[in-house]
């Protein structure tokens, strides 16, 4: 069967003859001319499943990966018919190998026939390994929804492949538009989503948390179920569905009709910390599902349980948490007459691990003891030592959060976690930025006032320098960008580049005063820009989706107010300067001047009055959430960091305006004639109009650079 990929325009042919996998929705074939890639085929493919392919292929999760393996089997590219229909049939992604679905290794009898050699601290890492991978969708703002042990693969390093991504529940970052999943497994499903109709209804990561708290219960407690107790009461014991919706979690604080199982191991086998956790998941996030712990808290707790864990004298494949006095493991291979959870190397050389409970045997007579014959010592057989244990990316750097205990809120430190040093930090290159931002503006104004050729010339050149490197570097390591959006991102950056230099040369060589006075109010803007936006980190886009109301509707209508306002009035100040400019001739300095001097008080009183207009009507009327996703960089971070700039530009340009009209050195009052009781006024107007123009420079570089 030969498909064409919809991006790269390869054709492809499956191998039909040997298909790996299948269900309901589609089978899975090996590709002949790439062993490392399968291929999924729709057995009824619509046009929602191509859109939600499209989305999912166009915003892929930073997945971790090591060693070539990844974490989350993404689409790479989507599969379409060679004939005249170019029907969107299927997808490509990655390959697993040597991987097994996680019930293997949490089953205590599977795991002891299949991988005897997982120990506890493997375990631990799977875990870990697993919510880094939850972490990694949660941040790209996908929902796994489904959650269960049949679409977790596991190798024997405890690597972590997460499968069927595309059941996920995918969100359209332009158009907010859901593709549910319409499908869960009730076990796993939380208690506020039991018995509901998944076909309506939009998951949220706190539904998947209570999945993944029920399969780090499973792989560190034996693979018993969180909710699996004896029934305490009369009658038939409700289903496991039944008791999560009623709360009933039997190792909880509360008083529910059941008690542990009488062969699951003791809950104080698990670390303190991991103990809080679980109850924080089913009990406290029984009514309030949003305290339950996310995967940042739960990474930081896994790793603090793992590198507690020590070995026992007796079975070095035993380990356990150093808050317990002697080995768990030992106790529990006696309750399960002598199937060790965890078998020694030398057992599993010698099969011991497979033999069945120890029976009472009846002991031989003496004169049998004799006459019976030595066995003959087997022929030795090799030890099975498992590979190096596997562990992603992510978590060889410590976490960006500190561990909160629950129920606590996380509050972020200011400079990404360093503290004051790292705000300075942001605030010295904010303040590079100001001054490259400024140079790039006075050599665009210089060069249009004086007609020099050469700035123009140079600026044109870095344009063309700019996207033939980036389309050159497209070649040499390729991206998932197009062509055209880097180029063009190419062209951006090389053309500001080049009228910096062209405007530091030329300010520098003539000596020219207000290319100076230029470059210290652009460091100086963007000093104060860098170390608020350090300080503070307003997210790129708020986490809702459509139009928003009431309180968020009333920030986010200041934010677009701000900047709407402060574009009219730019506009409108730049037609009144074309209309004088047709009424009379002047030149391009006295235009200039005109256009500065008009568009910096228009551009404040616009920031600030649609700022207060949002602020009014965003609650009541509604507002729309800011049009593109999170995470951007490019021509797209440089949009949505503009209006976030303008915005707090605005903002800061009011209070040093209001400031800076109470030092007495700045007497308007001596150099213009104004009345005193207006000079704060004008200030702030300017303030704000100057505020806003530096904002949406130094946002819009930040965001093209992808400082988020």
């Amino acid at each position: 069967m030969r498909l064409q990929r919809q991006f790269s325009g390869q054709t492809i042919t499956l191998d039909t003859q040997n298909q790996i996998g299948g269900g309901g929705e589609g089978r899975i074939y090996s590709i002949l001319q790439d062993p490392s890639l399968v291929a999924k085929i729709y057995h009824k493919p619509t046009d929602e499943n191509a859109d939600k392919l499209t989305i999912m292929f166009s915003h892929p999760p930073n997945a971790p990966t090591a060693g070539g393996h990844s974490a989350i089997a993404w689409p790479v590219d989507l599969l379409r018919t060679i004939n005249q229909k170019q029907q969107i049939v299927g997808f490509l992604m990655p390959r697993v190998y040597r991987a097994e679905p996680i019930h293997i290794f949490y089953n205590p009898r599977n795991r002891r026939q299949k991988k005897p050699l997982f120990n506890y601290r493997y375990l631990h890492r799977a875990a870990r390994n697993l919510v880094a991978a939850v972490n990694a969708l949660h941040n790209s703002k996908y929902v796994i929804g489904d959650v269960n042990e049949s679409n977790i693969l596991v190798t024997d390093t405890a690597l972590v492949t997460l499968v069927d991504t595309d059941s996920f529940q995918v969100q359209d970052p332009y158009t907010q538009e859901f593709y549910r999943c319409p499908v869960g497994k009730p076990e796993f499903t939380p208690p506020e989503l039991q018995g509901q109709s998944f076909r309506d209804i939009d998951r949220k990561p706190e539904h998947d948390l209570f999945g993944i708290g029920i399969l780090i219960f499973q792989l560190l407690m034996e693979g018993t179920h969180p909710f699996a107790g004896v029934y305490k009461d009369r009658g038939e014991p409700p289903t496991i569905e039944t008791r999560i919706k009623l709360g009933h979690f039997p190792y909880g604080k509360k008083q529910v009709p059941y008690r542990p199982m009488p062969l699951a191991p003791n809950w104080k086998i698990l670390h303190p910390s991991i103990r809080e956790l679980l109850i924080e998941c089913f009990e406290v996030g029984y009514k309030k599902p949003r305290l339950r712990p996310d995967t940042r808290t739960w990474l930081q707790v896994l790793r603090e349980s793992e590198n507690s864990l020590v070995t026992c004298q007796r079975n070095n494949q035993h380990l356990y948490g150093n808050h317990l006095k002697s080995c768990p493991w030992c106790e529990r291979t006696k309750l399960l007459k002598g199937r060790d959870p965890f078998p020694s190397r030398r057992a599993v050389q010698n099969k011991q691990h497979l033999e069945p409970g120890l029976k009472k045997q009846k002991s031989l007579s003496l004169a049998a003891q004799k006459t019976a014959p030595p066995k003959k010592p087997g022929r030795p057989k090799p030890i099975i030592i498992p590979r190096q244990m596997g562990q992603y990316q992510p978590l060889l750097t410590p976490v960006s959060t500190k561990f909160r205990s629950p129920s606590l809120p996380i509050i972020p430190l200011p400079g990404g976690g360093n503290g004051f040093s790292g705000v300075a930090q942001d605030a010295i290159w904010g303040g590079l930025w100001g001054v490259l931002c400024a140079a790039a503006i006075s050599g665009l104004v210089l060069a249009i006032i004086k007609g020099s050729v050469a700035t123009i010339g140079g600026v044109i050149m870095g344009i063309l320098w700019g996207g033939f490197l980036a389309l050159s570097f497209q070649y040499v390591i390729p991206t998932n960008s197009s062509n055209v959006s880097l180029g063009l991102t190419g062209a951006m950056w090389g053309g500001f580049i080049a009228a910096a230099i062209s405007g530091i040369v030329y300010g520098v060589g003539n000596r020219d005063g207000a290319f100076g006075q230029a470059l210290v109010l652009g460091g100086f803007l963007g000093i104060i820009w860098g170390g608020v936006w350090s300080a503070f980190k307003p997210p790129l886009a708020l986490p809702v989706p459509g139009r928003v109301w009431g309180g968020r509707g009333l920030f986010l209508g200041s934010i677009w107010g701000a900047f709407l306002g402060a574009v009219i009035g730019a506009i409108l100040s730049g037609v009144f300067v074309f209309q004088e400019s047709l009424n009379q001739s002047n030149n391009s300095a006295i235009l200039l001047s005109m256009l500065m001097s008009s568009m910096i008080p228009a551009m404040g009183i616009g920031g600030m009055g649609g700022m207060m207009g949002g602020f009014v009507f965003g609650p009541i009327l509604g507002v729309p959430t800011l049009p593109l996703s999170n995470k951007l960089s490019g021509f797209r971070g440089g949009v949505l960091g503009g209006i976030w700039g303008c915005f707090l530009g605005v903002i800061i340009g009011v209070i040093l305006g209001g400031i800076l009209s109470q030092i007495p050195l700045i007497d308007l009052v001596g150099i213009v004639g104004i009345n005193a009781s207006i000079t704060s006024i004008i200030s702030t107007i300017f303030g704000a109009g100057l505020g806003a123009i530096g904002g949406c420079f130094s946002g819009a570089a930040w965001g093209a650079m992808g400082k988020w």
